[in-house]
């Protein structure tokens, strides 16, 4: 309840409240929705969404970049070398050995790291 009122009073100083106009101006309103985009923004940030797929095969790897097994495996031989990608292998079959699991969010954040190295260069 606090960090509310916290939150009210900054937009209130942001926004000059109690300067004695009743009109919203422009400006006024471009600085509420850029304070309510950053809010947004932070609120999300500190509390992802749960629900979503966080772990993927190779074969899910495949369908979200559109590439085929033998490059899928190459690239996940990769980043598991670099330590870049987290890995589950869940106890099934015979030898008690099941699919490999890779990370989603780990493989995303790597070719981010990747883009950005090749876009200074």
């Amino acid at each position: 309840m606090e960090n509310q009122i916290d939150e009210e009073q900054a937009l209130a100083r942001l926004l000059g409240v109690g300067s004695g106009s009743p009109v919203a101006t422009p400006e006024m309103l471009m600085r509420m929705a850029q304070w309510l985009h950053a809010t947004l923004k932070r609120e999300i940030d500190a509390r992802p969404a749960r629900g979503k797929q966080e772990w993927g095969r190779v074969s899910d790897i495949m369908e979200i970049y559109g590439i085929s097994r033998a490059q899928a495996n190459c690239w996940m031989v990769r980043l598991r070398a670099e330590g870049k990608v987290r890995v589950q292998n869940p106890i099934s079959g015979a030898q008690g050995v099941g699919d490999t699991f890779y990370n989603l969010a780990d493989i995303a954040r790597a070719y981010e790291e990747n883009a950005k190295r090749f876009s200074r260069q």
